[in-house]
């Protein structure tokens, strides 16, 4: 008869392989049998429950596994992304002769922060290091880390913090849903790439939106329109539009205009309208207010201008081309003070096309052609922190927000049907007037 295996040895026994075997092999059998289990629970929970398998399982083993590599592979980054130092350090050793080795210095990991789709960084700069050198590494921090996007925030002197999406939420097309409150001060238009919800600032800015034919420019104007529509009902909103590819983009939503001009000429008389307006207003809040506050005896008045070279740059009439672009220089210039702002769409980011281009105060840029034209409309060293140009011409809409403080986001506006537009033009329509300005 065989002896117990699992028998505690008696000290005096010899050592028995097939004994170590034996636990070996059980070892293993229990693991493959909680492993298996382990496998089939969590496959029945994601087919049964997709929801709470991903709110209580895989998300925060998603979280807890970027966190470990951040902190694993830090130096070995550091050394690879080029912001490690080293120096060679001569000692002697127990038996007095002297060995040379190598001293590494890195960037000090202070913290990392984990959220939904984000793993952030909290970085210390070595002795003898910038903020501005790890900031030249993050495009290969963000490569090596297999994030979509980064973006760095100074947090103190020599203290940078790097955010790194790690899941993009952009991949698929949201449609937009009918607006309801009136909104004055910022519009809904979409979605941020980490999911959370893209609103645009929109009273006290002027917003110019870049992107080639087919980018999505459409979805961004229409956003602005279309969200608008509950204050245009409210009387607290004017929408003035200017279309000179014969007013055939507009007209979809042509209810929620108070004036849509559509000739070099009318363009022309409509912001000199606007110019004028814009001084009587200056007028009346000198000595009073600093800011407008849309009322519907004085509204926010909008403009909306569907190709912004049709008016600076491609007019056949000179004249008509240079008052035009006067004007809307002046209102550029002063008007968002004043409760006139400009939400003007272009194609062609040459600076002879917008010589204007610096008094917009936030820009969108779509999907561009090169690289060249994302420092034409973002200006040097963009190209690296918001690459339009390498944006998937099947996700249209998709697009990075500059905002007056550099702040860079990437979004992806809302989808918005023809059917939707008239629906909600002719639910919120107001009357057009006469001259195409607001009533005062």
């Amino acid at each position: 008869m065989n002896p117990d295996p699992y028998a505690q040895l008696d000290p005096d026994t010899a050592f028995r392989l097939d004994h170590v075997l034996n636990f070996l092999t059980t070892l293993g059998l229990w693991v493959a049998i909680l492993v298996g289990v382990s496998a089939a629970t969590l496959i029945s929970w994601r087919l049964h429950s997709p929801e709470t398998f991903e709110e209580r399982f895989a998300t925060p083993a998603r979280l807890l596994r970027w966190r470990l590599w951040a902190y694993a592979s830090w130096h070995r980054l550091c050394k690879r992304c080029g912001l490690s130092a080293s120096e060679q350090v001569t000692r002697r050793n127990k038996e007095g002769r002297q060995v040379t080795s190598t001293r590494w210095f890195h960037p000090k990991l202070l913290g990392t922060d984990v959220f939904h789709t984000t793993l952030r960084l909290t970085v210390r700069a070595r002795m003898g290091q910038t903020v501005e050198d790890l900031e030249r590494a993050v495009p290969a921090i963000r490569d090596a880390a297999g994030a979509h996007s980064a973006r760095t925030v100074v947090v103190s002197p020599g203290t940078l913090r790097v955010e790194l999406v790690m899941r993009e939420q952009l991949s698929t097309i949201g449609h937009a849903a009918p607006p309801t409150a009136v909104a004055t001060t910022r519009v809904a238009l979409g979605r941020r790439e980490d999911g959370s919800a893209w609103t645009l600032p929109l009273r006290g800015r002027h917003t110019l939106t870049v992107g080639c034919s087919g980018a999505g420019k459409g979805s961004i104007f229409w956003g602005i329109a279309c969200e608008l529509g509950p204050a245009v009902a409210a009387g607290v909103v004017h929408l003035i539009g200017i279309d000179l590819k014969y007013g055939i983009e507009l007209s979809v939503g042509a209810g929620l205009f108070t004036k849509i001009a559509t000739t070099e000429a009318d363009a022309a008389e409509t912001l000199a309208g606007l110019e004028k307006l814009m001084n009587k207003r200056g007028h009346e809040m000198a000595g009073r207010t600093r800011e407008h506050r849309p009322t519907n005896a004085s509204p926010l008045v909008v403009l909306l201008i569907d190709e912004l070279a049709g008016v600076t740059a491609y007019k056949s009439d000179p004249t008509l081309r240079k008052e035009a672009a006067a004007s809307l220089s002046r209102i550029l210039t002063k008007g968002r003070a004043l409760g006139i702002v400009v939400a003007a769409f272009l194609q062609d980011p040459r600076k002879e096309v917008l010589p204007m281009r610096g008094l917009f105060t936030q820009t969108i840029a779509l999907r561009l052609r090169s690289r060249e034209e994302v420092t034409m409309v973002l200006g040097d060293g963009m190209a690296d922190r918001a690459p339009a140009h390498r944006i998937n011409p099947d996700r249209p809409g998709t697009g990075y927000v500059i905002a007056e403080d550099s702040h860079t986001t990437k979004v992806r506006s809302d989808f918005w049907s023809d059917d939707q537009i008239r629906a909600t033009a002719k639910q919120y329509a107001r009357s057009r007037l006469a001259g195409g300005q607001s009533s005062e």
